[in-house]
């Protein structure tokens, strides 16, 4: 278990140098009070308002950075000349500077940049009648992981802060540049990408929804930033909820792939080189269902796998299940046996539960969860093969001390250091396990599961402690999708269970820290999860169950 606190450490000075430029890059027509709005929204408000009130942004900016408009609609009325590509990257640029003031989101800002790129792709258009390709001027937010050529990639740790800037773009970040996509700043992420919250030397980054909750991790700094309004659209990962677990937080949509459908090499420098016993996938993070979709089409129609040799040859295809013609089949699970979701998790998923079977489209049946507990366990095994000591020397090369919810990561207790022997048994029970599951998946006959993202709504800082409903599934590969009920959590209706018998330890831990006032506000997202490489399908039933929301209390 975690400390239901989050102290404050004393930085290096490098530290605080490495925040302050990120806050002098901000142009002076992006700069806000900060001290008066924070006075007026303390810990705990739901921010958003404050790129609206703080009067630095026009009207049409507003237009513009609404979240009524997704990256689709952006680009259409880029392409139909409503707007141009500076002005939307201007707009979006501001807001994103508002944004990382009051949530601090961010770990680089270069808007000038991303303002020249805007100018030459309308210049482009004007001269030629063409748009360069799907994503012609979109401001498109990107996780500070991901290599992106002339700026230095920390994965925020401290001691690459000195590493010499990317000479190109990594693989994932040439394809959106080349679909006409505008960079403009990258977002914030935990220190060394390994938490379910997003807390580094950048600084902590915040829930705009409710400021004293955290927005998730570890692309907790895109999901905080859209949410805002600071973008139309980021590109984040998942290894063990990353993308899933943030977009639940904060309101939003994603698709966690499977490892061998998004490109992912020359991503960043890795933590654990050659550690493949689990991959994480990149993916989406995004204002709405088709944007997902907008997302996989301009990735996948690029013919990836014939210039990345871990890809399988898979375009977008359409979904079978459009033409089956029968009832969608939905599997239902209600907890994992290890972690009895939070009050509002429960009220959303039974809220969930009984649209559905009241809509003729679908079928559905409880699905029992199989292991999970020792999968949950095995997953933990896998990502620190080496006992965390590959960690643990990086954050002593810089002098980092490691934060709370990083030493528990790396010091559970099923966590110790393998020999190759060891490792290879682990990838055998990894695959043992995974043929399990797919047998029983079948015997249920489900074109999906229905279950919660997380075990609750946005959590308190420093607590978050368990990724049981989401790490599963990374072990597994298979694709998951997180998505917005339209409900959020309420301390009048959600009220804290009385004690009862514990399935876990972590059961015992999320019933205890749940508190209904200091959750206030926050988004409840649920996750649905379909078989391997059949993501088109998952994305058709969620098509489908989207038209039910937002749903009614």
């Amino acid at each position: 278990m975690v400390a239901a606190i989050s102290p404050e450490f004393i930085w290096p000075d490098l530290a605080y140098e490495a925040r302050a430029k990120v806050l002098a890059s901000i142009p002076e027509y992006a700069r806000i009070d900060v001290d008066y709005w924070k006075a007026k929204y303390p810990k705990g408000s739901d921010v958003r308002a404050v790129a609206a009130e703080c009067g630095i942004m026009t009207l049409r900016e507003l237009e513009i950075t609404d979240m009524a408009n997704d990256a689709t609609t952006i680009l259409e009325n880029i392409k139909n000349k409503e707007w141009t590509s500076e002005e939307v990257t201007l707009a979006f640029g501001k807001r994103a500077c508002i944004a990382h003031q009051m949530t601090s989101c961010l770990a680089d800002i270069f808007l000038e940049e991303g303002l020249a790129r805007a100018r030459e792709l309308d210049a482009y258009y004007t001269k030629t009648g063409k748009i360069v390709g799907p994503l012609h001027g979109l401001p498109f937010s990107i996780k500070e992981h991901y290599k992106m050529k002339g700026h230095v990639s920390t994965v925020s740790i401290l001691a690459r802060l000195d590493s010499p800037a990317e000479p190109a773009h990594s693989s994932l970040n040439q394809l959106l540049y080349d679909a006409g996509a505008v960079f403009y700043v990258r977002t914030n992420m935990p220190q060394s990408g390994m938490q379910l919250e997003t807390n580094s030397f950048w600084g902590e980054t915040t829930n705009p929804w409710n400021t004293a909750l955290t927005p998730g991790g570890s692309s907790g700094g895109c999901t905080s930033l859209l949410a805002f309004g600071g973008s139309p659209m980021s590109l984040g990962g998942d290894i063990g909820g990353s993308l899933r677990c943030p977009a639940s937080h904060t309101g939003l949509w994603t698709l966690k792939c499977n490892t061998q459908r998004v490109p992912r090499e020359s991503q960043a420098v890795p933590v654990m080189p050659g550690n493949d016993g689990l991959i994480g996938s990149n993916g989406p993070l995004a204002r709405s269902l088709r944007d997902v979709h907008l997302f996989m089409n301009v990735v996948l129609g690029t013919q990836p796998w014939l210039r990345e040799q871990s890809l399988v040859p898979l375009p977008w295809r359409k979904p079978t299940l459009a033409l089956a013609n029968r009832r969608l089949r939905i599997g239902i699970i209600q907890h994992d046996g290890v972690v009895l979701p939070q009050p509002p998790t429960r009220r959303a998923l039974n809220a969930m539960i009984q649209a559905l079977r009241k809509d003729g489209r679908f079928e559905l049946v409880d699905f029992a969860p199989l292991n999970h507990a020792q999968g949950i366990k095995l997953a933990h095994q896998l990502y620190y093969t080496d006992a965390g000591a590959t960690f643990r020397a990086a954050m002593k090369k810089g002098a980092e001390p490691l934060l709370p919810l990083s030493e528990w990561v790396i010091s559970l207790p099923q966590i110790h250091k393998h020999s190759i022997l060891e490792y290879w048994e682990l990838v055998a029970c990894r695959d043992a396990f995974r043929a399990a599951y797919l047998e029983h998946f079948n015997s249920y006959n489900v074109d999906a599961i229905l279950c919660p993202t997380t075990y609750g709504p946005a959590a308190p800082l420093g607590t978050s402690s368990t990724w049981s409903y989401t790490c599963i599934w990374n072990l597994l590969d298979y694709p998951g999708a997180s998505f917005p009920t339209g409900f959020v959590a309420n301390p009048a209706v959600d009220v804290k269970d009385a004690p009862r018998e514990y399935m876990s330890e972590d059961d015992r831990y999320v019933s205890e820290i749940y508190d209904p006032a200091l959750v206030s506000n926050a988004p409840l997202g649920l996750q649905l999860v379909g078989r391997r490489f059949h993501e088109e399908n998952l994305m058709y039933i969620l098509g489908e169950i989207s038209t039910l929301l937002p749903l009614q209390a």
